[in-house]
């Protein structure tokens, strides 16, 4: 066998072994047992269990469904959430008290922000994996969903506290624009005030 066949085989070997080894641990810390070995990731996850989307289309989702991009051509966007997101997140993992849902609660708003700007960063790539049919089923939905061609609106933009205990939900547009968490001014504040203008 000549050196440079060598080599190559060898090359082979190790690229073929790296391969596994990535995909192979991309897929085992995908999975909802390793999420939930985390004291933090409890909580969410009982919050899922209790959720409309439990079983919603035939079978249980996991961590991974809504917060890691699945299949081949969004590998590299799922690389890049566990090591890039993910080493943060574990640091904050052991250098904070979230020993009580009380301790978790304190740290939710941050949590429920970071995990909606990268729901709008994939353009709800996530949620599109399973809600294929995006269909509005009303006059105001479809008003709603024209935003998403009017205004870079996305899925996450509106449907937001769905699953998890609700937080004040945010204006990810304005949060993008400013670079800061921006909370979204509420419609009904804004009913109450044009129902105050009718009586006068």
């Amino acid at each position: 066998m000549s050196g440079k066949a060598g080599t190559f085989i060898v090359g082979g070997v190790v690229g073929i072994l790296l391969i596994a080894v990535v995909f192979g641990g991309e897929a085992a810390v995908s999975r909802t047992e390793f999420c939930i070995s985390c004291h933090s990731e409890i909580y969410p996850y009982e919050e899922l269990k209790k959720s409309s989307h439990w079983g919603a289309l035939g079978a249980d989702p996991g961590c991974k469904d809504c917060h890691v991009p699945q299949g081949f051509s969004n590998f590299h966007k799922a690389i890049y959430t566990h090591v890039v997101d993910g080493v943060p997140f574990l640091i904050k993992e052991f250098t904070t008290d979230y020993s009580t849902v009380e301790k978790f609660n304190e740290h939710r708003p941050e949590a429920a922000f970071r995990a909606r700007m990268k729901l709008k960063e994939w353009d709800s790539l996530t949620c599109r994996a399973c809600h294929k049919n995006v269909k509005a089923p009303g006059a105001s939905a479809k008003a709603a969903h024209a935003k998403m061609q009017t205004e870079g609106a996305t899925c996450i933009d509106c449907h937001q506290n769905l699953v998890h205990k609700k937080v004040p939900e945010h204006d990810l547009n304005a949060s993008l624009a400013q670079g800061q968490p921006v909370l979204r001014v509420e419609k009904k504040k804004k009913d109450d005030d044009e129902e105050e203008d009718d009586k006068d």
